[in-house]
C-alpha cells in the first residue's frame, strides 16, 4: 500500500516519514506514496506528504468544484504543467526547494488543469486541499489525457505535450 492514514489528533513528523515514502513509493506499481494529515477525506482541509518519483505519471486533471490546492516542496525539484481546457500548454511552473531559487509554493484558488512532474529522483511535497474530498466530484481528468492504466513513460508525454498533444 503507498497510503498511510492518519488517525491522531497531533501530527508531527521528522526525516523519518520521508524515508518510509520513499520507500514505499520505490515499491509503488505508481512510483508514488503519500501520508494524508488529515484524519477523513470528509474534513475541511485535507493535507499530504508525497513522494513522487520522477517516473511517475499523475494524468493532467482539474478540480472544477473551485477548490483550492498548493504544494510546498520539501525536497527535490518539479515542474506543474498547467494547460487550457484543450490540453495545450500553458504555463510550467518550476519548483524546488527553498535552496533551489526557485519557486518552492504555488497556489491554486480555482481549478486549472494541471500535472505534477518530479525532476529529480524523487520530489517530496507537501499538499493542502480544500476538503471535503469527493473523487466523483473533485477531480476531473479530460479525455485527451492519456489514461494512467495506458501510460508508459513520462518523457514520451512531456514531448507530446510540448507539440500540443
Amino acid at each position: 500500500m503507498n497510503v498511510i492514514e492518519t488517525k491522531k489528533d497531533l501530527v508531527i513528523h521528522d526525516n523519518k516519514i520521508v524515508k518510509k515514502l520513499k520507500l514505499l513509493a520505490k515499491k509503488s506499481p505508481l512510483k508514488r506514496s503519500r501520508i494524508c494529515l488529515h484524519k477523513s477525506i470528509k474534513n475541511n482541509t485535507n493535507e499530504m506528504i508525497i513522494a513522487l518519483m520522477k517516473d511517475s505519471y499523475i494524468p493532467p486533471h482539474i478540480h472544477p468544484n473551485k477548490k483550492s490546492e498548493s504544494y510546498h516542496i520539501i525536497e527535490g525539484k518539479m515542474n506543474v504543467f498547467i494547460f487550457n481546457k484543450k490540453g495545450k500548454l500553458s504555463k510550467i511552473i518550476k519548483m524546488g526547494d527553498y535552496k533551489s531559487g526557485n519557486i518552492f509554493y504555488y497556489r491554486m484558488n480555482k481549478g486549472y488543469f494541471h500535472m505534477p512532474v518530479s525532476l529529480t529522483n524523487f520530489c517530496i511535497y507537501h499538499e493542502t486541499y480544500s476538503g471535503p474530498f469527493n473523487k466523483k466530484k473533485d477531480v476531473y481528468f479530460p479525455k485527451w489525457a492519456p489514461d494512467q492504466k495506458k501510460f508508459i513513460g513520462v518523457k514520451s508525454l512531456i514531448s507530446k505535450i510540448k507539440e500540443g498533444f
